[in-house]
């Protein structure tokens, strides 16, 4: 990646940062060797859950403490189902490298920043996300929170 399309991806996710509201989350589970204190989401003007439309942009950006050394991380989203996690088919398993500092260092803040264009073909109705965020070399130093979101459809206005 080029120095210019960092600049760009930088200010991209400044802009969101900024009009995102604070996201209501959740830890996963007790393994987490890791603390996430913040999580914004744009757009996101409900607390409760964020109420993102599929086919426009969206970003999310959180702020996390590892307890853990990692020179790699890698990160990717899931549908919390009952039985297992269901990949997020738009954000698979990705270097997260890209998204944030490497490498990381126990107890030193960091933020990750990720910014898209949801995809219309995804399924309408309200779901949890679970991110996931662990080391490259070994899965079990993990980061790890859930939140609650609705897929919408995008509305139009027509005037006849």
């Amino acid at each position: 990646m080029n120095n210019k399309m960092k600049i760009l991806l930088f200010f991209i996710a400044l802009i969101g940062v900024v009009f995102a509201d604070l996201a209501r989350f959740a830890k996963c589970d007790s393994d987490d060797i890791c603390e996430v204190t913040e999580v914004r989401i744009n757009p996101c003007k409900d607390g409760r859950f964020c109420r993102l439309t599929k086919g426009e942009e969206s970003s999310i950006e959180f702020d996390f403490i590892p307890k853990f050394n990692a020179s790699n991380l890698t990160t990717g989203l899931y549908w919390a189902a009952l039985k297992r996690d269901v990949p997020f088919v738009d954000f698979p398993e990705v270097n997260a490298c890209l998204l944030t500092s490497c490498p990381t260092v126990a107890g030193s803040k960091q933020q990750l920043s990720y910014t898209t264009r949801l995809s219309e073909t995804l399924p309408t109705g309200r779901w949890t996300f679970k991110w996931k965020l662990w080391s490259s070399e070994d899965k079990k130093k993990v980061c790890c929170f859930k939140t609650e979101v609705s897929l919408a459809l995008k509305t139009t206005n027509t005037v006849i």
